[in-house]
């Protein structure tokens, strides 16, 4: 009775939140069956610590408040930022993000669960990599299951995976598992997941099931996404028989996106399907959620950790320049209400005036909102980009010179700094899996922090 009276708690929380959207429905957002699985997910973990942080978080968002009395609750944790695939719509793929290339420490990982656990309603450990090039990936959702945090990844599944890896990551409490398959035949599916492998792919898929049956659980949910586009809506229906055949737990067609800030309609019209309108949004670049309402609800709800610390509101903010803060250096709840998440909220309040450049300046997101367009061009510059033992960067590094905070500075008439080594960024070069036979190059590698916590 308890356990029917708080899911139909949760059901009215989650229908509020719909009606009263800041940036439109991010429930509505979410394709196909996700809606009410995801609030499966969210009932599996409940707390009424998580739901009391969901409301005060919510209503401090409706009002603009700057400085919030709560913590994100929807958490990103990238912890590689490698892929051996070459999407021709994704960042990596296309080789536009401009931080140096690596895989997390464990330490950096659960030093950042342990501060987050009591607020997380999902945790999404992925981003721009591949989660399986992480070795150990089985052991960061353990230590995230063990703290009560509902736990999701998505991947390519190019990875050969044994026996013992499959077992791992269902032992180790795996939520959901969403796989990326854009085709049901090899000559299809290789034009976009450029460097893939399908037959590698439903081996993998194969022994997931067999291994899941074997173990008697319900979990990871396989959820097999298929992004409908021009070459492959002619499979629709193959790729529908072929779920029931691998016996994957659900199908979903998801509608294009394309990269953050792209505007290029002779890219749109390669990609987009043609047969099937229901797929395409009203314009070929606008986001999953409604941008331009009163402010931007990432501010306020999401949190994004990259493999090397960096702290940041959204995944949109891909660059090492545009971090907020150093998970490996400040306490979360210090990041949260620092001058950078001050002036990023204070954008979207009226006759705000912004002291300091932050990223969110440059994003599409923000340029696009009412708010924008009111208060019209902002005056302010990047701040440089300094080094510390976090692991920023200097002025000379490709990362910060192929940067938007670069592009919009210029040239600085200034010498470099001396760079000491990061011990939030060391990997060990024996936990590398597979990277020689890709073209992800450079990989961040240092050789002065290889201890046990040392991760790929």
């Amino acid at each position: 009775m308890t356990r029917a009276l708080i899911f139909l708690f949760l059901k009215l929380v989650w229908l509020w939140d719909k009606k009263l959207q800041v940036n439109g429905s991010v429930v509505d957002a979410l394709a196909g069956s996700r809606r009410e699985q995801r609030l499966g997910l969210t009932f599996r973990y409940f707390t009424w610590k998580k739901l009391f942080n969901v409301l005060r978080v919510e209503a401090q968002l409706r009002v603009g408040r700057r400085k919030v009395w709560g913590m994100p609750f929807e958490w990103e944790i990238d912890t590689t930022n490698i892929c051996q695939l070459k999407c021709p719509l994704c960042h990596t793929g296309l080789g536009t993000i401009h931080r140096d290339q690596g895989i997390m420490h464990f330490d950096t990982y659960t030093k950042t669960i342990d501060q987050m656990k009591d607020y997380c309603v999902w945790l999404t450990l992925y981003s721009w990599g591949e989660p399986f090039l992480n070795r150990r990936i089985h052991e960061f959702v353990a230590y995230a299951h063990q703290k009560k945090i509902a736990t999701i990844i998505s991947t390519n599944l190019n990875k050969p995976l044994t026996p013992e890896m499959a077992e791992n990551i269902i032992k180790a409490g795996l939520d959901v598992m969403i796989i990326s398959v854009d085709g049901i035949t090899q000559e299809v599916y290789e034009k976009y997941r450029v460097g893939g492998r399908l037959d590698r792919v439903m081996d993998n898929i194969k022994l997931l099931v067999q291994k899941k049956r074997e173990l008697g659980s319900a979990t990871p949910h396989l959820e097999w996404q298929f992004i409908v586009m021009r070459q492959n809506e002619h499979q629709m229906e193959g790729a529908k028989q072929l779920a029931v055949d691998l016996a994957v737990d659900a199908l979903i067609f998801k509608k294009v996106d394309f990269p953050h800030g792209m505007d290029d309609d002779q890219e749109a019209e390669r990609w987009l399907p043609r047969e099937h309108p229901e797929y395409l949004r009203d314009s070929p670049f606008l986001k999953a959620y409604k941008e331009d309402g009163r402010r931007c609800w990432r501010l306020w709800r999401t949190a994004v950790v990259n493999w090397d610390g960096g702290f940041a509101p959204c995944c949109y903010l891909t660059d090492k320049s545009e971090d907020f803060g150093e998970v490996t250096v400040s306490p979360i709840k210090e990041i949260w209400n620092n001058d950078n998440y001050n002036t990023a909220r204070g954008l979207f309040q009226d006759g705000f005036v912004p002291q300091e450049w932050v990223g969110c300046m440059s994003c599409s997101v923000y340029l696009g909102s009412s708010a924008a367009r009111k208060r019209g061009p902002v005056q302010v510059e990047p701040k440089p980009v300094s080094v510390s033992p976090a692991g920023t960067i200097s002025r000379d590094s490709s990362v910060y010179l192929g940067s938007r905070a670069a592009r919009k500075r210029g040239p600085e008439p200034v010498e470099p700094e001396p760079v000491s080594a990061s011990p939030a960024g060391a990997i060990a070069r024996d936990n590398l899996e597979e990277l020689s036979a890709t073209s992800i190059l450079p990989v961040h590698l240092e050789t002065g922090n290889m201890d046990q916590n040392s991760n790929d």
